[in-house]
């Protein structure tokens, strides 16, 4: 009884009570039980959808335009009067001057100012709302229930106890009393005495 009663206290979980309410009770086959409830607390994982709020940080791109100052070589186009002596290698012909008016290039070292784009990222805060599922655990009492037997089952039509009625017979033909009966049916009435 010892060892069944130590293998009992191994199965429930610690802080679990190893006695519990027990009440008779009969069952539907008519038997008397002994019925012992016990509580025993369970550890159970429910998930849950909470509602969080977060911060996210989302970048924001700005451009601006920044001004520099530099020098460039810029070609400037001028028209002057252009003078050539023709004819000089000829030793046939006096040589002659021709005047022409001709476009000249020069390049000039000028100021400018140059507009160069500059890009800056902001990391720009923003709320965000979101469903997380979270898993928790909470505490139930699971119950126990053990039927032993105790009692056999009533009979299915119980008769009421009636007394024990004796009924006199008597012998036919023969003597009661010092007198003799001539009728086997001669008790009720009608009797006949000699």
């Amino acid at each position: 009884m010892r060892a069944v009663l130590c293998c009992a206290a191994l199965i429930l979980p610690a802080g679990a009570s190893a006695f519990g309410q027990t009440t008779q009770e009969r069952g539907a086959d008519g038997v008397l039980y002994n019925v012992t409830r016990t509580s025993v607390p369970k550890t159970v994982m429910a998930t849950e959808i909470q509602t969080r709020e977060e911060t996210v940080y989302k970048p924001q791109v700005t451009t601006k335009y920044q001004t520099y100052q530099q020098t460039q070589l810029v070609p400037v186009t001028e028209h002057r009067w252009v003078s050539r002596q023709r004819g000089w290698w000829n030793p046939f012909r006096e040589p002659y001057w021709t005047h022409a008016i001709e476009p000249v290039t020069r390049w000039e070292h000028r100021p400018a100012t140059v507009h160069v784009p500059v890009s800056t990222t902001n990391w720009v805060p923003e709320t965000r709302t979101t469903q997380v599922p979270v898993a928790t655990y909470k505490t139930v009492n699971d119950t126990i229930v053990s039927r032993v037997p105790v009692g056999p089952a009533p009979a299915l039509n119980p008769t009421p106890t009636q007394p024990q009625v004796q009924v006199a017979t008597r012998p036919t033909g023969g003597q009661i009393g010092g007198q003799r009966l001539d009728q086997p049916n001669s008790w009720g009435g009608g009797s006949r005495y000699r």
